[in-house]
């Protein structure tokens, strides 16, 4: 019997085999495609693609003439029985060619690509209209991106103008990560206490893809960001809105519930209210700390720097860009970060998931889906929301943990006794106050709420912002943080 594997048979069948196999390939390079390097989406992009085709041009040219060298010596110098084969020990002229056409051809290659660097290290060009100044930051495993002009800090989606060239200064907080949005720039590393740059321009609005592009660690495939490219007008609206306060929350909804929450079990890791006069400055002071604090005691740490939440259900993605930023995908998240996204911080050191034998959050459902239901309505509101919010029923207690809360007294004070974000924790200040001056406790309080600088406390800075309380909120406030035992 015949087997039917026969010589043709296999001819054919690697064929439909190779034929699959390329079209996979091939797809992959589609230009389509959100990380594809050969859909241009700005001028650096498409110039280091030029590049690139011209040096793989210039590769096929040198495998054609190596290659069909090769082939013709092979088979007119073959060895035959008949003939002894001319000995040769030398050649000047094919010597100084094979050195003279290399040297070409490196030079075709190097000559571009050096210029290519030099215009990515002399930054954006200046003539090209107003460049956006952004700094981002690199952490395991999402991105920060701060706006110094404009005071605005954000996480894991930069946002830009359209046709306006951009400045990224690239710093990493940890370890060696990779900043690469294939659409606008090459990859540049992000190197602690290293700091790099990289240009771009997007020319079209639109979301791009980016992405870490240097192994840093168990949860780096899923390190990726957006970028966000607006009109001018879209942009300029973006900014404002990001030092806008959020839409208020009426007293007693799951958002309200969901914010005394988040303050006690979120906010000493996560900002969410950067809109703040002078909060951009006090942002990196809290980040910066809590860092520092990560640092002291690697494994015990309760505190970490986190994302930015500010106007968190804006946000297109969840996780760093892992997920659709959807109220389902946010509740999965909550309760269980490793399950969507394995390694992070979060679920390691966060208080609140250390409670359990599973690992997930130590609240009941209710309470994960009304964190939700308030980071979902972190949206920009009326500006005039700034002035002190109206908090009305209740004793003057509950209406100061409410106050607390709202003004966002617990992003610098935190209410574990052992933890300290940026100001002192208030636990016992009540006990403690009037030693530290000579007024009463009370008249200590109300002194460092309506006037900050009046007395700092050793050790720290004045960087406090409140706004401008009338007195009986300010009593609310301090019936309140006089319960802090």
């Amino acid at each position: 019997m015949q087997h039917w594997l026969t010589p043709s048979n296999f001819n054919k069948l690697a064929l439909v085999v190779l034929a699959l196999a390329a079209t996979s390939i091939l797809a992959a390079c589609s230009p389509e495609h959100p990380q594809s390097t050969f859909g241009y989406g700005g001028p650096v992009a498409r110039d280091q693609g030029d590049l690139f085709i011209l040096i793989f041009w210039i590769a096929v040219a040198v495998f054609i003439v190596v290659e069909g060298a090769i082939i013709y010596a092979a088979i007119r110098y073959r060895r035959r029985d008949d003939k002894i084969p001319k000995q040769v020990h030398g050649n000047t002229k094919l010597e100084i060619t094979w050195t003279v056409l290399p040297s070409i051809v490196i030079a075709a290659i190097a000559v571009p690509t050096i210029i290519g660097i030099w215009e990515q290290q002399r930054g954006a060009p200046t003539d090209m209209g107003d460049v956006l100044e952004v700094e981002a930051i690199g952490h395991r495993w999402w991105f920060e991106f701060r706006y110094p002009n404009q005071e605005v800090v954000t996480a894991n989606e930069m946002h830009i103008p359209v046709g306006r060239p951009v400045n990224v200064q690239l710093a990493s907080q940890d370890v060696i990560h990779s900043f690469w949005v294939p659409k606008l720039a090459g990859k540049i590393d992000m190197v602690p206490l290293n700091d790099n740059l990289l240009w771009f321009i997007a020319e079209e609005p639109g979301v791009y893809d980016g992405q870490c592009a240097e192994f840093c660690g168990i949860a780096h495939a899923h390190m990726r960001f957006r970028v966000i490219a607006h009109t001018e007008e879209g942009f300029q609206q973006w900014v404002a809105g990001m030092r806008t306060p959020p839409v208020a929350f009426e007293s007693g909804s799951p958002e309200q519930q969901g914010q005394t929450l988040f303050a006690t079990h979120c906010k000493t890791c996560h900002t969410d209210d950067s809109w703040r006069q002078d909060a951009y400055s006090l942002e990196i002071q809290q980040q910066d700390s809590r860092w520092a604090t990560w640092l002291d005691d690697i494994e015990n740490s309760r505190i970490v720097s986190a994302p930015n939440m500010t106007h968190y259900g804006d946000r297109l993605f969840l996780g760093a860009g892992i997920k659709e930023n959807s109220r389902e995908n946010l509740i999965k998240w909550i309760n269980d970060p490793n399950d969507i996204k394995i390694g992070t911080s979060m679920q390691a050191h966060a208080a609140v998931y250390q409670e359990r034998d599973d690992n997930k959050i130590n609240l009941s459902s209710q309470e994960v889906e009304n964190i939700a239901d308030y980071l979902l309505g972190l949206v920009p509101g009326d500006i005039e929301q700034l002035a002190a919010p109206q908090i009305t029923g209740g004793t003057p207690e509950e209406r100061g943990e409410q106050l607390f809360v709202s003004i966002g007294c617990n992003a610098c004070h935190s209410l574990d006794a052992d933890t300290t974000i940026v100001g002192p924790s208030l636990i016992g200040i009540a006990d403690r106050a009037g030693t530290r001056t000579s007024l009463s406790a009370e008249d200590y309080m109300r002194q460092s709420i309506n006037d900050p600088a009046a007395f700092i406390v050793d050790g720290f800075t004045n960087s406090m912002v409140v706004p401008k309380l009338p007195a009986s909120q300010v009593d609310d406030l301090i019936a309140y943080i006089s319960t802090l035992k």
